[in-house]
């Protein structure tokens, strides 16, 4: 009986520890999103107005910042730091291999973050500060469709993950 009781414990627990960290992912995403989109700000001014070399601008950006968006920028300065042959893509690459998990981006912010990896130091300054103002602005959009994924989903998987430990305990009581 005993046996049986903590066994469906454990099994509520569980399963309300997946409807959790599912439902985590959508909360922290506009989060990091939003974290994202302040340090590209402050890049944009390093970059522009302080004329910092692009692994410094980057390393500045995400100075102050303790987060997975933080340590993701300040990787990819060491990568450009450490190895000047490479491209600012390249470096955002590796630094998503590395940090990536840990980031709880979708395929929108990888995407948006490496075309403007591709188009960064490649065109004058004028030019970057135009490019940079469009990856903001589809940031800021992409943020706006996590904040609304976010509203419709964290409950349901809480609530998911709760119903579903409770649903699988009873079934191997």
């Amino acid at each position: 009986m005993w046996v049986k009781l903590l066994g469906s414990a454990m099994v509520i627990v569980a399963g309300t520890g997946i409807g959790f960290a599912a439902a985590w992912r959508y909360s922290e995403r506009p989060r990091q999103i939003g974290h994202l989109i302040s340090c590209l700000t402050a890049l944009s001014s390093y970059v522009n107005y302080a004329a910092l070399p692009l692994a410094e601008a980057l390393s500045r950006a995400a100075g102050g910042l303790n987060s997975p968006v933080g340590d993701f920028l300040r990787r990819t300065a060491a990568n450009m730091a450490a190895r000047n042959w490479l491209s600012p893509r390249e470096a955002l690459e590796e630094a998503l291999a590395e940090e990536g998990r840990r980031l709880a981006w979708e395929r929108p912010e990888r995407e948006t973050l490496l075309l403007f990896g591709a188009n960064l130091g490649a065109t004058g300054r004028e030019e970057q500060q135009k490019y940079l103002a469009m990856v903001l602005e589809e940031l800021r959009r992409i943020e706006h469709e996590a904040l609304r994924s976010r509203d419709q989903n964290v409950k349901m998987y809480r609530y998911l993950g709760i119903c579903g430990g409770l649903a699988t305990a009873i079934l191997l009581v």
